[in-house]
């Protein structure tokens, strides 16, 4: 845990600073009223930007990008691909098991008849609010990213990439500000302990050998 911590240090610190700052704001807002000033934000000129950034946090996108992956590293298709199980799986299970009942925006607002700013051609979700799947699968992939890149610039780079997805599931009014922030707290640190189990573990001789594409393989 601690190689991997100083190998990828500055997505970690930049996370627990953002989550900190978020946790404060959590429980020093109330959840509507954070919701209501988010959506006031709500614009034109970054609808389109939004709707589509969304998406990098879909398994529609990501299972494909991590097939694409084993044609350039094996490895790093395997370290994506169980990282993103892992922590996706985390957050299914805590949704699914914990938080059933938990609304989201959309209906939340409609029942309390306040109209949110909704963002033409995105389909609406009603249910399942709380931890944020996408959030979560995000902050998989770019703390992975950022754990592979050996430039301190394009680590920087992945967590800002990781936010806006995240912060596109608020924006679109997909999820309130606490399911993001608790998805991407999960997406960080079971990603966190996957890198550690693959790379700083017996397991790591093993995926070693698999850094090349996979038609190297046969």
């Amino acid at each position: 845990m601690k190689t991997v911590f100083n190998q990828n240090k500055i997505f970690i610190l930049l996370h627990a600073l953002c989550f900190c700052a978020a946790v404060l704001v959590i429980f020093n807002s109330d959840k509507l009223n954070l919701h209501l000033y988010f959506n006031s934000l709500v614009t034109p000129a970054f609808n389109s930007f939004f709707k589509y950034v969304t998406f990098i946090g879909d398994g529609v996108f990501i299972i494909p990008f991590i097939i694409l992956v084993l044609f350039f590293n094996v490895q790093k298709s395997i370290t994506l691909l169980v990282a993103y199980l892992v922590s996706t799986g985390v957050t299914q299970g805590i949704k699914y098991t914990f938080f059933e009942n938990m609304d989201r925006p959309t209906l939340v607002f409609d029942m309390a008849h306040i109209k949110l700013n909704i963002v033409e051609g995105v389909a609406m979700n009603i249910h399942h609010s709380f931890p944020s799947g996408h959030t979560t699968a995000a902050f998989s992939l770019f703390f992975c990213f950022s754990y592979f890149a050996k430039n301190n610039l394009v680590k920087v780079a992945c967590f800002i990439a990781a936010i806006l997805v995240a912060f596109s599931r608020v924006y679109l009014s997909q999820h309130f500000f606490e399911d993001i922030t608790v998805g991407s707290f999960i997406g960080v640190l079971f990603s966190w302990i996957v890198c550690a189990v693959l790379f700083q573990t017996k397991i790591s001789k093993k995926i070693n050998t698999l850094q090349k594409p996979i038609w190297q393989l046969f």
